[in-house]
Order: structure tokens, then sequence, then C-alpha cells
């Protein structure tokens, strides 16, 4: 990487441009290669990255002083006092280069396509002599079929519940398949085909693939002409009940298939994108066609952005199939994009073959940019609309609680122990209402012996404000006054003094609502403040009160996951403690192999020794000790 520096005036397509003393220089020495070039303010600070075949073109069209220039270039000049460059030996480099070093550094006018969690594929491990199927959040190209996207994890693991009731599909782990000796359950209720023992031959369970591979690409037509003809060639043989089989295969599929609103009339694999803007709020939505019918459409909003629309369709094509999303035949785009000779590159390379890229002016393929423009705009009002009704709640939560500060930031911890054991700890983050799941955090509290909910909530609030990095506006405790108070005195203690900090705790009400207007017990939610002896008591249901036991429950949630983990490993491990010539390293071991501590019970001596290559011996012994 370089970094270098400029001055004055320079010519760029016939016209004089001005520039400061420090950037002049730096133009001057930015070559005319491929690559990556870096803008950074005075601290220095990374504002934006980008790609470049021509770095030396690209970086000076940012300093013209033509009166058209587009509105990001002109905010973004005045503040560029730094320019870094890396040359690549190809464009493809570039590209990948650049979407490598947004993730690392996280530039503040990139936009980032954070989708890595929100949808999900299914893959095929094609590499494996008998592959398996399963639903993947991160695609990586490493010879697997990879199908979808899709938005819900639900309807994925629906769809392989379908694939092993139809093609038998084995959904095992390869470690799992590779030490298995005998049939999973899945065998006997006829949800696969049991490959693992050797119940089906390769070509048979190749060709499953096959079929499953075509019926996921949306070729069902194709999958029904073959089950036909082989249903017809074994009733020619006399082989009826293979034919019945069959048949029923086929109603199976035929009753799954549902009506395509979208037909193209061609076999062809296709992905449309389309943008609506309003204010800095841009949602990019993606139709996704595969074998000529629409399959999905999937929504990405970037909030607080200044770019164009031209570079931001750029930069997220650019991530979108860098994070290895399925690549078609086709991409359709509403306009030009900066760099797009070298993304079609970049494509063709990742598929092996020639990638077209087509801006419709007419016909069908327009109308589908337009469905996916529409698309796009009614996610952006919906998700407008959420946010208005969000701020709304903020605003009044201020408002009742008596905050100092706007709630726009908070964070929720709870705390979870069962009879003094495993005592954790959560914190949920919440930013403008929405919850921000890369920042909840678990804490495996250290210093409590038994069960004391204000040492947990002291130490696992020290634990989080010692270093004073991203302090909320709101710092919510689940507790009443005994919990706040140990919040209060912890960010006293550590000189922190601008956030609020609340707490709400569940406390015993009667009413007349019982059997013969007898009192009966109600739990409400009740909000503790600082400096205030009793409660406030907001309005049963409001909008401020469920928001605030959203966020609790969400904690409460994380926490208790996370102690039922731990809670679940002690468990496992202490049934075989005490079994001679089991170590640590041989229980890690045995529980990686096996799902349980009942499958260990349930296993031969002969078994548990093959699956783990543990000695007969202390196999025996595992065997008699969990048999007690």
């Amino acid at each position: 990487m370089c970094d270098i520096a400029l001055r004055k005036t320079f010519y760029y397509n016939n016209r004089m441009i001005d520039v400061d003393n420090t950037i002049y220089e730096k133009l001057n020495l930015v070559p005319k290669q491929p690559g990556v070039y870096i803008f950074k303010d005075d601290n220095p600070e990374i504002l934006y990255i980008g790609k470049a075949a021509d770095l030396n073109n690209r970086v000076r069209a940012y300093f013209s002083s033509y009166p058209d220039a587009r509105a990001f270039i002109n905010f973004l000049k005045p503040r560029i006092k730094h320019i870094d460059f890396m040359i690549t030996d190809t464009e493809k480099e570039a590209l990948l280069l650049e979407n490598n070093l947004i993730k690392k550094y996280k530039p503040k006018y990139n936009i980032r396509l954070k989708d890595d969690k929100t949808y999900v594929h299914i893959r095929i491990n094609a590499k494996h002599k008998f592959p398996g199927i399963y639903v993947v959040r991160r695609p990586t190209r490493d010879g697997s079929y990879i199908f979808g996207p899709y938005s819900s994890a639900y309807a994925a693991r629906e769809t392989i519940k379908l694939i092993t009731r139809l093609f038998k599909l084995r959904t095992c782990s390869d470690a799992e398949f590779k030490n298995r000796i005998r049939p999973c359950l899945k065998y006997e209720i006829n949800r696969c085909s049991a490959p693992c023992v050797n119940r089906i031959s390769k070509d048979e369970y190749t060709n499953d693939v096959r079929k499953t591979k075509l019926f996921l690409e949306g070729k069902v037509d194709t999958v029904l002409k073959e089950l036909r003809l082989h249903m017809k060639q074994e009733a020619d043989k006399e082989q009826f009940e293979k034919a019945t089989q069959i048949r029923d295969l086929l109603f199976n599929i035929e009753k799954t298939i549902e009506t395509q609103k979208v037909e193209l009339g061609k076999n062809i694999d296709a992905d449309i994108f389309n943008l609506s803007k309003e204010g800095s709020t841009v949602v990019m939505n993606g139709l996704f066609i595969r074998s000529g019918q629409m399959i999905n459409s999937l929504n990405y909003t970037f909030n607080n952005t200044m770019l164009e629309q031209e570079d931001l369709l750029s930069s997220a094509i650019s991530q979108y199939y860098e994070n290895g999303h399925f690549i078609p035949d086709v991409l359709y785009l509403p306009f030009d994009i900066p760099e797009l000779d070298m993304i079609v590159k970049r494509l063709s390379d990742l598929k092996g073959r020639r990638v077209k890229v087509i801006i419709p002016e007419k016909g069908k393929n327009l109308e589908l940019i337009r469905l996916s423009a529409k698309n796009a705009s009614e996610f952006l009002h919906a998700t407008l609309k959420n946010l208005e009704s969000s701020k709304a709640s903020i605003e009044s939560l201020k408002q009742l609680l008596h905050l100092k500060n706007l709630p726009e930031s908070l964070e929720c911890f709870d705390n979870s122990n069962i009879m003094g054991t495993n005592s954790v700890s959560s914190m949920v983050r919440f930013e403008n209402s929405m919850p921000v799941k890369a920042k909840y955090r678990h804490y495996k509290l250290l210093d409590i012996k038994k069960s004391d909910d204000y040492a947990m909530m002291h130490e696992v609030l020290s634990r989080r404000y010692a270093d004073s990095i991203d302090v909320p506006s709101l710092i919510i405790v689940d507790g009443g006054k005994g919990q706040l108070s140990i919040a209060m005195a912890v960010l006293k203690e550590l000189g922190i003094t601008y956030p609020d900090v609340i707490g709400i705790a569940k406390a015993r009400s009667e009413d007349g609502a019982g059997l013969n207007n007898q009192k009966v017990n109600k739990e409400e939610d009740r909000v503790y403040i600082p400096n205030r002896k009793e409660p406030i008591n907001l309005e049963y249901n409001s909008e401020p009160l469920l928001f605030l036991k959203r966020i609790r429950d969400e904690a409460h949630r994380f926490a208790i996951t996370y102690h039922r983990q731990l809670r679940s490993k002690t468990a496992l491990r202490s049934e075989l403690d005490g079994i001679p010539g089991v170590s640590e390293k041989r229980k890690r071991l045995l529980l990686s192999i096996f799902n349980s501590i009942d499958e260990i019970r349930h296993a031969t001596p002969e078994e548990i020794s093959k699956r783990t290559a543990i000695p007969i011996n202390v196999a025996n012994e595992i065997h008699e000790h969990l048999s007690i």
C-alpha cells in the first residue's frame, strides 16, 4: 500500500481541476493500472474504498469540478485528505480485494451487504461419494451444489424434509456417516436410503442426487418425465411394487409444485435487481429466476447512505456474489453501473462461462425490472413506517421515564442460574429499536460461588463497561430497586455518568377477576428509575411497556439458551466421569461422534470402538458403566 502527497491544478477531460496542496502530487502518482483506492480524512480514518480498472482515471474523476458532478462526489471531495492505493495484476483481483477490505475496515461511506446470517441456502456436498444435503448460512465455493437464497430458514428446512421424503438423501454429517455401522432412525421411517451401510448402490444414489438437483433448480418437468418413463418400464417388467413406489413419488412431487406467478418461457437462470430510495435509506430488491420460473424475492436495506444509486448497486452486486451466492446466466439491471466490465469478468470467471448483463429498454424483461422496483418500493415504505413507529415509541419512553437521553441505543442485562450452578449473564443490544445481534454478548460469571443476583449483576456490568467503549444511551437491568442500585454503583465506580439506567421487574398484584369474584394474583411489569422510591407503572399493553418487555424477554431468552448449553455439556460430561480409561480427550471424542448419552448407552462396545477408535476394553467399560 502506498501513501503519497499532492497539489494544485490538473486537466481531466479537457477541463482544469483545482485541488488543495496535499492532493496534487498524489494524483500524479496514482498509476493507470487496475487496483483499489482508499480515501482517508485528517485523522486518518478510512472514508471510502473503491475499485477501478484504471486507478488514475477513476480517482481523478472524484476531483472534477463539473457543475453536474454527482452529489456523493461533491460531498466526499472536501473530506479527502489522504489517498492510498493498492495495485493488482488483474481487474478480477481488484474486485475481490475491494470486497475483502470493505469487510475488514467497514469504511464510513461504503455500503455493506450484511446478509450472511439473514438468508440461508441449501447445500449438497457434491465431492462426497454419497453427498448429504444441508441448510447453510454461509455458502462456500468448494465444488458443492448451492441453491437459494431462502429468506426463511424454516422454509429451507421444510424443503430438505421434502427432499428426504422424495429422494431419500442423507442429512447426517460426514463424520457420522463415516462411523455408522447400522442404519439410523431415518432409514427406518423411509426418509433415508442408508448409503452409510450400503443399502443403496452408488449409481442409484447419484441418480437421486441428480434428480434432487433438477428439482431444486426448478426443472421439475424433467424429473416428472423421467419418473413416468421409469414407472412404465417397471410396469412392463411386471415389477408392480417398484412401479407403485414411483407412482407415489410422482403424486407427491405433483402435489408439492406451486404455480409460479412469473413464467419467462425460457429455460434460463436470471437475477433481476432494482432499487428504491427515500432520503438516505435505500432498498435493493432481487428477483431470482431459475429455469424460467421465479423462485424468490429478497430485499436488502441500506440506511444513512450517501452513495449514488449506480455506485450502490455496483458495490452491492459485487459483494452479493462474492458472498457465495449462485451466479445465473443473465443479470438484468435497471441502468449502467461503474466498473460493469470488471464485474462481468469476475462473475464469468467464478461461474466458468460467460455471464451476460442486460439493461432492458422494452418488453417482458423491462416489466421484470419494474416488478423488482415495485417490490423494493413496497418494502422501503413498510420499513420507513416501522421506523417512524419505533421512533415514536422511543420518544414516548424518554418522556414517560424522565430520561436524560433519547434511548436510540440501549443494552439490557439478564442473569441465569439454577441452584447456584453455571452462573451466566447475557447482554442484548438494540439500536433505533432494532436488535443488533452482532453485539449480543454472553458472560460466564467467574467470581460467583452461589446464587447471588446482586453479585452477578455487579460482575457483568463491571466487565462490560470497564473500557467505556460504545456505552449506550440507556442501560436496562432485569430486576427492581436492588439491581438498579447495583448498576448505578458500578457506573459510579467506573466514572461513567452519561447513560440513563432503569430496572424492569415483575411484581405480584391482586384483582377480582377470579372465580366468584375471588382475588387472584397476576404478574405486572414495573419500571424503576433512580432517585424514586416507587416504580413507574406504565399503562398495561402500551407501546413503551411492550417495547421494554420485548427487550427484557430477548435478554432472558439469550441468557437461558446459553445456560442450557452449559448445563447440557456439564450433564453429559458428568455421566462419563469416573470411567476407567476415559480421559478428557476421549470424552470430547465421544460427545462429538454420538449425539447423546442415550445413543452411547444403546451402542454395543464393538460399535463404540469402531466409531471412535477407542480400545475395545475401554469401550466395554463405557458400555458397562452406562448400562447400570
